[in-house]
């Protein structure tokens, strides 16, 4: 009886803990110095937190506890708890800094100083600045692989990306792109990246093993040209690794890509000049920032349509969604 009763409770405080997480999108409005967070299946802002000057990098910690988001402006790093969105803390880091990551394991915050050629890394233990790794000039992206073990970083002024191991904490392997470096992400696996290049309006695909680019993907011809270069931008794959998603800042569109062909197999219309976007950890939900109409899109991705747009700041940029604890 004894067990059964302690079973029961052991269920019922696991259910809790399930209820007690929920999907939420942080977006950092690189105009109005704060970030929006959206409750996913609400599909509903519940929250603006005031950050430093031109917030431009979001990223929720692996145990959903914590937002860091970058602020370009001032050159601060915001500690956001998110179980109450108040600032808890802000971390000086280098110029410019741009799009940030916590390591697979959580202990530490890596961040893309793109004014000074290097990243900086956080030690989440007493979120102190423990080092800066030099990386290349302009770095702009930082990727945690899914084994834990690195991160790769965009070198946007040496068209490469650069490998950081996280145990020696430098560089360790370098691959060269044709162009000017711009946003990229792994498969699930870690075999594969994917990363856009500015001018080019598709996406390079990247195997991690051979450290090459092993083929792209175009999107179609516009007549459209943007003197900054900036057509095809935010991407992500899917959970199970079958679908890769891509924004098009020249059509306003997010293009859905089979990932084990590399052909378009859908096309879904977001809002003006979209930005960044992520999936819920289900595979079922998009969220797209969308910079010049200053909201987001909420993406049913079995439907294939927007079935919320949201309005947020002015000048939407990166987001996170994750699984965050109330």
């Amino acid at each position: 009886m004894k067990r059964k009763i302690s079973l029961l409770v052991t269920g019922l405080s696991f259910g809790l803990s399930l209820m007690a997480q929920s999907p939420r999108a942080y977006i950092t409005n690189y105009g109005e110095d704060f970030i929006s967070v959206i409750d996913v299946a609400s599909k509903e802002k519940i929250a603006d937190i005031k950050t430093g000057k031109n917030p431009h990098g979001a990223a929720v910690s692996p145990d959903g506890k914590t937002v860091a988001v970058s602020n370009e402006g001032d050159n601060t790093v915001s500690i956001i708890s998110a179980s109450d969105n108040t600032v808890q803390q802000t971390i000086a880091v280098g110029k410019t800094p741009h799009q940030l990551s916590f390591s697979m394991d959580g202990n530490y915050l890596l961040t893309a100083i793109n004014g000074e050629h290097k990243v900086d890394v956080i030690s989440t233990t007493d979120w102190k600045l423990s080092q800066s790794i030099p990386v290349g000039r302009n770095p702009h992206i930082v990727l945690p692989m899914p084994d834990g073990k690195s991160v790769w970083v965009t070198s946007e002024g040496d068209n490469k990306i650069v490998k950081i191991d996280l145990d020696e904490m430098k560089v360790v392997a370098e691959i060269p792109v044709f162009g000017f470096p711009r946003v990229m992400t792994a498969t699930p696996d870690g075999k594969l990246i994917y990363l856009t290049i500015r001018w080019l309006h598709g996406v390079v695909k990247i195997d991690t093993e051979q450290n090459k680019i092993v083929s792209w993907i175009q999107l179609p011809v516009t007549e459209k040209f943007d003197n900054e270069g900036k057509a095809a931008h935010g991407l992500c794959v899917s959970p199970d690794g079958k679908s890769v998603y891509l924004t098009s800042q020249f059509t306003d569109k997010v293009y859905v890509i089979d990932a084990e062909s590399n052909e378009i197999v859908n096309t879904i219309q977001a809002g003006k000049n979209p930005n960044w976007i992520d999936i819920t950890p289900d595979g079922k939900i998009a969220v797209v920032s969308n910079t010049s109409s200053n909201d987001a899109d909420i993406i049913d991705l079995s439907l294939g349509k927007s079935i919320a747009k949201i309005a947020v700041g002015k000048n939407p940029k990166r987001l996170d969604v994750s699984m965050v604890r109330d």
